[in-house]
């Protein structure tokens, strides 16, 4: 991953954390900084994440995972337990969306997803004809020779 990468997954990874913050801040009944945490929040994944969503709550959700999975061994609450099962489902079911909408693009093509929807989508179109032009060229798969 290059250094713009790295650092969108650790500001979208900030974004969740201060999330994760504005739930604590409301429950401690401290209205002010929880509104505080959401508009921070808020400008960071619309100045960073406008056409990034992807990239947003996949970085948002490893951290979360992340982070809850280390301490939670340590300090087991209820909370916590519902966070890191919550956040593994979403992020599993993020990650099978995506295979979903874009089934031709893999591990290899992580780059398009920090430079958005639009890129992901002609990635995805562009190795789909490209796999369509070796199935009109060898119809029997590439393994056997004519």
């Amino acid at each position: 991953m290059t250094a713009r990468e790295t650092l969108l997954g650790l500001t979208g990874g900030a974004s969740a954390l201060l999330l994760v913050a504005v739930g604590t801040s409301l429950y401690r009944r401290d209205h002010r900084h929880g509104i505080l945490y959401f508009l921070v929040a808020s400008l960071l994944g619309f100045v960073f994440f406008r056409k990034r969503k992807v990239a947003l709550v996949v970085g948002g959700l490893s951290c979360i995972l992340g982070l809850v999975s280390l301490s939670f061994p340590f300090h087991p609450s209820f909370a916590g337990l519902v966070l890191l099962l919550g956040s593994a489902a979403a992020l599993s079911l993020m990650i099978r969306w995506r295979y979903k909408k874009y089934p031709y693009l893999s591990f290899k093509h992580v780059h398009t997803v920090f430079e958005g929807e639009e890129a992901m989508a002609a990635e995805n179109a562009r190795i789909e004809a490209e796999a369509r032009e070796v199935t009109k060229k060898r119809p029997y798969g590439p393994w056997l020779f004519r």
